[in-house]
């Protein structure tokens, strides 16, 4: 290509030189980075516009936000004042109780000390009952022994008037039963099995009799000829009164025919006797112990 420089032609042969030196038109690139920039600043736009929505958003949301506290705080005071207050009145009103609680205390420990004073004194009376009671009772068993003692006594002394009655009359009283052995208007019966002097006692009231009551010398002998030799028990005992012997009829100890030394109480339970065995004499023995016989008596019948 030729540059040619002819006067008012030079201007258009200088832009037929090549399409970069035509002056300052307009490139291809130029167009799309003026495009972009407009996108740009379409974006920051749309960009401010939101970003002020949010803010608005939030500062409304945040003024929102400080009335409902506001209003929760107003609220939340309203009752802790009103808790606060009913905790002042509740402290006074123990304050102004506490000396009627301290007073009503000490009264009821008082009356606790009083109680437990009483307790040990109703106790104490209720052992004395207790005991009243056991001697009551114990009383009333022997008053009712006397009683039957009495009665049996009685029956016997009436047995015995109607025995002499009937002797007067001339009616021979001399029967005893089978194996009972006759001496001076009573029956004897010489039990033959080993026994404790319990059972030898309930033994004879089995057959109507009861342990014999040895009166005088001449019943004595008597016994001792038709006893068993090895040792019987007898109607005497001193279970109730240590040392006070009484016969199963109630009656006294007039005689008496102990061996040497006898009673002795030996062993402290001693308090039944019994005939030895070679001489009939008598010695108190263990009740619960056993001897070889037993003898009971009845009065005979008409």
């Amino acid at each position: 290509m030729e540059a040619k420089w002819n006067g008012s032609s030079d201007q258009v042969e200088f832009s037929r030189m090549s399409p970069r030196s035509q002056g300052f038109t307009k490139l291809p690139g130029q167009k799309t980075c003026e495009k972009n920039t407009l996108l740009l600043i379409f974006v920051l736009l749309i960009s401010m516009v939101l970003w002020g929505t949010v803010l608005y958003l939030f500062l409304n949301q945040a003024k929102d936000l400080k009335t409902l506290q506001k209003s929760c705080v107003n609220q939340n005071d309203s009752g802790i004042v009103t808790i606060i207050r009913q905790l002042e009145m509740d402290q006074k009103y123990f304050k102004n109780n506490v000396s009627q609680c301290s007073k009503t205390l000490n009264q009821l420990q008082k009356d606790q000390t009083t109680l437990k004073s009483k307790d040990s004194q109703v106790s104490q009376q209720l052992d004395s009952l207790e005991k009243d009671k056991t001697t009551f009772k114990s009383q009333v068993i022997n008053q009712m022994n006397d009683v039957t003692q009495a009665q049996e006594k009685l029956q016997e002394e009436m047995e015995k008037l109607w025995i002499e009655f009937q002797s007067l009359k001339g009616t021979e009283c001399t029967n005893c039963p089978e194996d009972w052995e006759l001496f001076q208007k009573k029956c004897y019966f010489f039990g033959k099995e080993p026994k404790t002097w319990p059972q030898a006692k309930y033994a004879c009231i089995s057959l109507q009799g009861r342990l014999v009551s040895i009166k005088s010398r001449e019943e004595q002998n008597f016994l001792t000829q038709k006893a068993n030799k090895k040792g019987s028990w007898i109607g005497l005992r001193d279970l109730d009164v240590e040392g006070k012997f009484i016969w199963m009829d109630g009656s006294s100890l007039n005689y008496t025919y102990w061996s040497p030394g006898e009673p002795n109480n030996l062993g402290q339970g001693e308090d039944c006797v019994a005939m030895r065995a070679s001489n009939g004499r008598w010695n108190d023995a263990y009740c619960r112990g056993h001897q070889e016989s037993w003898i009971c008596e009845k009065l005979v019948t008409c």
